[in-house]
Parts: structure tokens; C-alpha cells; sequence
């Protein structure tokens, strides 16, 4: 295994954990190891089919690849077939919206 590999496999791991609320984390160190994951998936694994990131048991991974997908297209991937991508669009535009008008009140 890579060295790279290896801390993809760590910090996903690291991820995974923060997310099932087993141990808390500051925003700064879980921001530093998302992005470090991202890094990778984009470097190494940026040639695989975005359903091959679809995983319900790791889906720190499968975000990952979404806001690639999201980066590159501009619009939400829905990689299982949730319709959560399509939710989060319509909460997140709702929520904009609103920021948007309690700024100019």
C-alpha cells in the first residue's frame, strides 16, 4: 500500500469517526483531514467511476466524491439514489434565501 493509500485510509477512518460522534473534534483538525482526504481521492483514485464511491458503510468517502462531482459540475450528485442530493439543494437554497433577506433587513 502506498504511503498516500495509507493515509487515505487513516484520515477516512479519523472521519468516520468524528461523524458517528465517537470522539469530538475542533473544526480546524476535521477540516485539515477532509481535505486532506480529498486530495487524495482526487490524486489517486480520481480515474474510477463515481458509483464505485457509493458506500453506505463509509459515506465520508461517498461525500467526498459528491463535492468532487460538485466542484468539476457545479450541480449535487445523488451517487445512491437517496434523493438526498435534491433534498440538500432545496434546504440549502432555502436557507440562502433566507440569510440573504435577515442581511438586507
Amino acid at each position: 500500500m502506498t504511503r498516500d493509500m495509507s493515509r487515505l485510509l487513516d484520515q477516512i477512518v479519523f472521519l468516520e469517526v468524528v461523524d458517528a460522534q465517537h470522539v469530538s473534534m475542533n473544526a480546524a483538525k476535521y477540516l485539515a483531514a477532509a481535505r486532506s482526504v480529498r486530495e487524495i481521492v482526487e490524486r489517486e483514485l480520481g480515474g474510477l467511476k463515481m458509483r464505485d464511491f457509493v458506500s453506505a458503510d463509509l459515506p465520508t468517502l461517498q461525500t467526498t466524491a459528491e463535492n468532487i462531482f460538485f466542484d468539476v459540475n457545479r450541480c449535487f450528485a445523488d451517487l445512491d439514489g437517496s434523493g438526498n442530493a435534491r433534498r440538500a439543494e432545496a434546504i440549502a437554497g432555502r436557507l440562502l434565501r433566507r440569510l440573504g433577506r435577515a442581511r438586507l433587513a
